[in-house]
């Protein structure tokens, strides 16, 4: 898993840009099947079968920023590509997607409590960035007591997840679609007509969820960052399928993992994008648990995502 993460974490691929960590995830996914791009720029790993249809997704894609116009003296404003939250983002560096270093700073007199994110800009110490640029939090993956510190756990660590379990998967009958999404974190665009050209019998999204085990968030039953893969039930974009939820289920119980059970009203995954497509599709997800989602440092545990895979590649055999 570490080994994985170190690929996967350094492309510069924010919503909507997300080439350079899909030339990366189809040199990884060569040995596992044909790999091919749809229109939109979905990977998709195929390895055929005469079984169920089975569809995997995990977006590749991660929260960033695009420069909407460049201020005198070169700062740029921005606009966010998915959730960033002001207050976490302030001082951190930042990469381009040509190559261009900056720092997100605020509007001179801006206090803590009122910062919005047009009230901030990047200033990239005179080199050129252009309107519609990207870019994302700089920073390499720190290993540490079986866990791992590194911006974008969401979704590279999902991505992950299921490279290993393609790795790990018996020989099955089923044919499997493990598809790495584009656009994700700004509206679930890319599952959706990735699943309408493969419509599959069943589908399990791979994603991460957002965890209250900190100080001062703590709740009696809240789910834990080592407490085990997560088996979501419900979430503002989907209601996993029953039959899902019992394979991810039965396939925990067969390889003794334990696994935690998540029900939010809050945030969706590709799921989301997948369940009402055609005809509909039983979906479900599958979750590694992390500590500051979206954050420019999130923290996760190296044996759930490690057991997140091997639950993963026996529900697909199944």
């Amino acid at each position: 898993m570490d080994k994985l993460l170190k690929k996967l974490i350094p492309p510069v691929s924010a919503s909507g840009h997300e080439a350079a960590i899909a030339k990366v995830i189809e040199e990884l996914g060569k040995p596992y099947g044909s790999v091919a791009r749809d229109a939109l720029g979905n990977l998709v790993i195929h390895k055929p079968g005469n079984g169920r249809r089975v569809m995997v997704a995990a977006h590749m894609d991660t929260v960033g920023l695009i420069v909407t116009y460049l201020e005198e003296g070169g700062f740029a404003r921005f606009v966010n590509l998915g959730g960033l939250r002001p207050i976490y983002i302030v001082g951190q560096r930042v990469r381009f997607d040509n190559g261009v270093f900056g720092v997100i700073c605020h509007d001179s007199g801006v206090e803590p409590q009122d910062l919005t994110i047009d009230k901030l800009y990047v200033d990239t110490a005179g080199a050129k960035v252009s309107v519609g640029d990207t870019a994302v939090y700089c920073g390499e993956p720190v290993f540490q007591d079986g866990k791992v510190i590194s911006p974008y756990l969401d979704n590279r660590l999902g991505c992950a997840v299921c490279l290993r379990a393609l790795e790990l998967m018996k020989e099955t009958d089923n044919e499997i679609f493990c598809v790495f999404t584009v656009q994700e974190e700004v509206g679930l665009r890319g599952a959706k007509p990735a699943a309408f050209a493969i419509t599959p019998d069943l589908a399990i999204a791979v994603d991460i969820c957002g965890i209250p085990d900190t100080p001062g968030s703590f709740k009696p039953n809240a789910l834990t960052l080592s407490g085990g893969p997560v088996i979501k039930l419900m979430d503002a974009a989907v209601f996993s399928h029953p039959t899902v939820v019992d394979l991810l289920k039965g396939s925990a119980e067969a390889l003794k993992i334990k696994t935690q059970i998540e029900v939010t009203k809050r945030g969706g995954t590709d799921a989301g994008g997948i369940f009402n497509t055609r005809g509909g599709v039983p979906s479900g997800v599958l979750s590694i648990p992390i500590r500051y989602t979206h954050n420019p440092n999130e923290i996760a545990d190296l044996t759930v995502a490690e057991d997140c895979a091997r639950l993963l590649a026996e529900a697909i055999a199944r």
